[in-house]
């Protein structure tokens, strides 16, 4: 819980620097890189970071597109859907199990990428945060709990677990009422639709893998019904 509150105390003033930046007109500094005092690692990767700046800048203006406009755009139709009560017990298992997963990536993430950063990439560290953080502000199981590149990545993801998720995403959605389904697919087509202009403007989200269509849809689908969970 403490490291909760330390994580949300720096998030708030994260964003909030960032607005100040934008707001008053100023720059992000560039890194002081000290070849006397980095190795030669290091100095590379300090040298390497001020790239970043524009990373940052794409990264929160496509959060504050989402939350600003593409989100209240659809929450009054994920409020108004009437879902059977094993559907939602089968989406808070889902959504719990989601959370859980999310949280402790992100901690082990955070720590490790600062790590391997040297410690002198705070640039990409902001960027790779914020970009981190959309998956908070709406659901991707596909990139978080379906996506096998986390049986490679720590935390690993067990074999075990992997096939754990898909067969409890797969019973949510065999739930589903045909009629449902269809109205879960339109609306989730524009979704992403809508989605897909905000990422026009650079912005790249985490662990999209590979998914076909079908599954594409059916993640979707899933997701959106998990937003409000």
């Amino acid at each position: 819980m403490r490291y909760i509150m330390r994580h949300l105390l720096f998030l708030f003033i994260l964003f909030f620097t960032i607005l100040s930046v934008n707001s008053y007109g100023q720059i992000f500094v560039a890194n002081s890189c000290d070849s006397t005092i980095l190795t030669k690692e290091e100095f590379k990767k300090c040298l390497a970071d001020t790239a970043l700046n524009a990373d940052i800048i794409l990264a929160t203006n496509y959060i504050t597109n989402l939350k600003t406009d593409l989100l209240p755009k659809y929450r009054n139709l994920r409020r108004e859907l009437r879902l059977s009560n094993e559907l939602q017990n089968s989406l808070r298992q889902l959504k719990a199990t989601y959370d859980t997963v999310l949280n402790t990536k992100l901690s082990t993430f955070l720590i490790e990428m600062d790590k391997n950063q040297k410690y002198v990439q705070p640039k990409a560290y902001l960027s790779s945060l914020l970009s981190l953080q959309t998956f908070k502000f709406y659901p991707d199981i596909y990139a978080i709990l379906l996506n096998d590149i986390h049986l490679q990545l720590s935390p690993k993801t067990s074999i075990s677990n992997l096939n754990i998720y898909i067969k409890l995403v797969d019973k949510i959605s065999k739930s589903i009422h045909p009629d449902l389904y269809k109205r879960l697919d339109v609306i989730t087509t524009s979704v992403l639709s809508d989605n897909d202009k905000l990422k026009n403007s650079g912005f790249s989200p985490l662990f999209q893998g590979s998914q076909n269509q079908e599954e594409k849809r059916k993640y979707q689908i899933i997701n959106f019904l998990l937003w409000a969970e």
